[in-house]
C-alpha cells in the first residue's frame, strides 16, 4: 500500500511540473482568460473535484463573471475553453514536443487530460538503469530552471528505493511580433516618430491600438495584437473593469479607454486608409447624455452618441471613415474636442482605394485565412443568439473553415461601413444539425427563417438545405444601402426553428 501511495504521489508531482511548464512557457502571458480557466480547472483536478465543476462555476470563479452569470446568453466559457485548447495544442506542437506528459482538454469538457507518454513499466524486478546515463537535453533560458522533480521506485523483494532523476526541458519564449505587418509605421518623411510593434498573428497590416491605463499591449481571443497607445496627449484614462460588455468576446478591450479631449498624431507610411473607431459606454449613460465630438486631420465629422448608435449602454458599436491620408508630418490627427468624448480601441487598415475595406466575419471567436489570401476576421457586434462549432463536420468543399462556426437563434449583427454607400453582401450557410449527411433528424423544411437588412427583405422563408444552391449555400445581394448612421443592420427572424449564419462578407461596390 505505502509502495502504490508513493507511486501516485509521484505521479501527481509530476503532473504539478507539467503544468507549471505550461504556465512558466508564455504561451499564455497574453491571454489570461485561459490562463485562469486553466488555473482553475487544475485545482479542482488535484483537488479531485473535475467531476463537479460546471460552466457556472469557470465563469463565475474564474472568468470574474458576476453571480447572474447566464451561460445561455453569455458564452465566454466555451469560448475561452476553446482558445485555451489551442492554446495547448501550440504548446505541444512547439516548445512542449518532447514532453513525456502533455496536457489536454477534450473536447466539450472541462476536465484535464495528462497524457503519459511512453509508460513503459518493467515487467520484472529487473535493475532500472539511472537516467543519467542517457540525460536528456537542455536549452539554456533566461528564466530560472525549474527544480527537477525526483520519482521514487521500489523493487518489490528486497533493493529498496532508487532514485531516478527527472527531466528538463525547456526553449527560448517566443518574442513578441516585431513589425506593423510586412512594413513600418513610422513615416516616411519623418524621423522623429518611433515605429510601431506588429499587430500579431493575423498578418493583414491592420493597426490595431486600445487605450487603457496600462502601457502593455493586449492580445485577443483571436491572437489577434492591439498596442498600446503612446500617441495621444491630453484627457485621461478610465477603467471600470465590472462590466460584461456585449458584442465582443474581448470585453477588456472595453472596460478601459480614454476620455475628455484629447489630441493623437498616429504615425504610419503614405496612403489611404479606413479608420475603425470602436466604443462601447460603460457609463451607464442613457441617449442624449454624452456626445463624441471628433476632428480627423481637421475636418470635424458628426458628433457620435454611442449609447444610441449601439441601441443601449455596455454595448459595442463602431464608426467607419474612409479616404483618410497622413498629413505633412507623417501623421494622422485625431482630435476628440467634447467634454464627453471617449474612445475604446481603433484599426487602421491600408487600403487600395478611398472606398474602403471589405469586411470578411465568422461567426466565432477566430481568424481564417482562405485560399484567395483573405482574411476572416472574428465575429463582433452581434446581439443575441448562441454560437457553436463543427469542427468535425465541414462542408467537403475548400476554404470549408469559414463554416466551422454558427451563430443560431433569434440574433442581429450592426456592422459598421460608410453611411449612404451601396455595398455587396454575400451571406454564408451550412446546416449542421438536419438531415441524414449530419446524422440526425429531420431535413427539408426543419429549418425556415428570414433575414432582414436594414427593414428590407433579403431572404423570405429560406431554407438552408432547399437552397438551389445546395449545402451549403452562398447568397449574394448586390446594391444593399447603408443606414444614413453607417451601419448595415442585419435580422435574423425564426419561422420554423432557429435561424443560423456562418460568415458575412461585405465589400463596397
Amino acid at each position: 500500500m505505502a509502495f502504490a501511495n508513493l507511486l501516485t504521489g509521484a505521479k501527481e508531482e509530476e503532473e504539478r511540473q507539467e503544468l507549471q511548464a505550461v504556465l512558466q512557457s508564455g504561451i499564455l502571458e497574453k491571454a489570461p482568460n485561459p490562463k485562469r480557466f486553466l488555473e482553475y480547472i487544475a485545482q479542482q483536478y488535484f483537488s479531485g473535484n473535475s467531476e463537479q465543476v460546471k460552466e457556472y462555476n469557470i465563469a463565475v470563479d474564474a472568468l470574474h463573471r458576476p453571480e447572474q452569470f447566464d451561460p445561455q446568453l453569455d458564452t465566454i466559457v466555451r469560448v475561452t475553453a476553446h482558445t485555451l485548447r489551442k492554446k495547448l495544442e501550440q504548446f505541444y506542437s512547439g516548445e512542449g514536443a518532447g514532453h513525456p506528459i502533455q496536457i489536454r482538454l477534450p473536447a466539450g469538457k472541462y476536465t484535464l487530460h495528462f497524457e503519459h507518454k511512453e509508460q513503459k513499466p518493467p515487467t520484472d524486478s529487473a535493475e532500472i538503469s539511472s537516467p543519467t546515463d542517457s540525460p536528456a537535453p537542455v536549452v539554456p533560458n533566461k528564466k530560472p530552471p525549474r527544480k527537477p522533480f525526483w520519482v521514487v521506485l521500489g523493487v518489490i523483494g528486497g533493493a529498496g528505493l532508487m532514485v531516478a532523476g527527472g527531466y528538463l526541458i525547456r526553449s527560448p519564449k517566443p518574442s513578441l511580433p516585431t513589425q506593423y505587418g510586412s512594413t513600418s509605421l513610422a513615416p516616411k518623411s519623418s524621423s522623429s516618430h518611433a515605429s510601431i510593434e506588429g499587430t500579431g498573428t493575423a498578418g493583414d497590416g491592420i493597426l490595431r491600438i486600445r487605450w487603457s491605463a496600462a502601457s502593455h499591449p493586449y492580445t485577443d481571443v483571436a491572437g489577434q495584437f492591439w498596442v498600446a497607445d503612446r500617441f495621444c496627449t491630453g484627457g485621461s484614462a478610465f477603467s471600470h473593469p465590472d462590466h460584461n460588455v456585449q458584442g465582443t468576446d474581448d470585453p477588456a478591450l472595453f472596460q478601459e479607454g480614454h476620455e475628455g479631449k484629447f489630441q493623437c498624431r498616429i504615425p504610419v507610411p503614405t496612403g489611404s486608409y479606413q479608420l475603425l473607431l470602436l466604443f462601447a459606454d460603460t457609463l451607464g449613460d442613457k441617449v442624449g447624455a454624452r456626445q463624441v465630438e471628433l476632428a480627423i486631420n481637421g475636418t470635424v465629422t458628426a458628433a457620435l452618441d454611442v449609447v444610441d448608435e449601439a441601441g443601449g449602454d455596455d454595448t459595442v458599436v463602431g464608426k467607419v471613415f474612409t479616404g483618410i491620408h497622413p498629413m505633412s508630418d507623417g501623421t494622422i490627427h485625431l482630435s476628440f474636442t467634447s467634454d464627453g468624448a471617449f474612445v475604446n480601441a481603433a484599426e487602421i487598415t491600408p487600403t487600395a482605394s478611398d472606398a474602403g475595406a471589405p469586411v470578411r466575419m465568422l461567426a466565432g471567436p477566430a481568424l481564417f485565412h482562405d485560399s484567395a489570401g483573405n482574411t476572416w476576421i472574428p465575429e463582433r457586434f452581434f446581439e443575441g443568439g448562441r454560437r457553436s462549432i463543427h469542427s468535425g463536420n465541414l462542408p467537403r468543399i475548400a476554404d470549408a473553415k469559414i463554416f466551422e462556426w454558427d451563430r443560431y437563434g433569434h440574433f442581429r449583427y450592426r456592422i459598421p461601413v460608410v453611411a449612404g454607400r451601396d455595398y455587396r453582401v454575400r451571406l454564408y450557410f451550412s446546416e449542421g444539425w438536419f438531415g441524414a449527411s449530419n446524422g440526425g433528424p429531420g431535413g427539408i423544411g426543419s429549418r425556415v427563417f428570414d433575414v432582414y437588412c436594414d427593414g428590407i427583405t433579403l431572404l423570405k422563408d429560406f431554407d438552408i438545405l432547399q437552397s438551389q444552391h445546395g449545402d451549403p449555400a452562398i447568397v449574394s445581394f448586390e446594391h444593399v444601402k447603408s443606414t444614413a448612421h453607417g451601419m448595415l443592420d442585419f435580422d435574423f427572424e425564426p419561422v420554423r426553428n432557429y435561424p443560423l449564419i456562418n460568415a458575412i462578407e461585405i465589400e463596397p461596390e
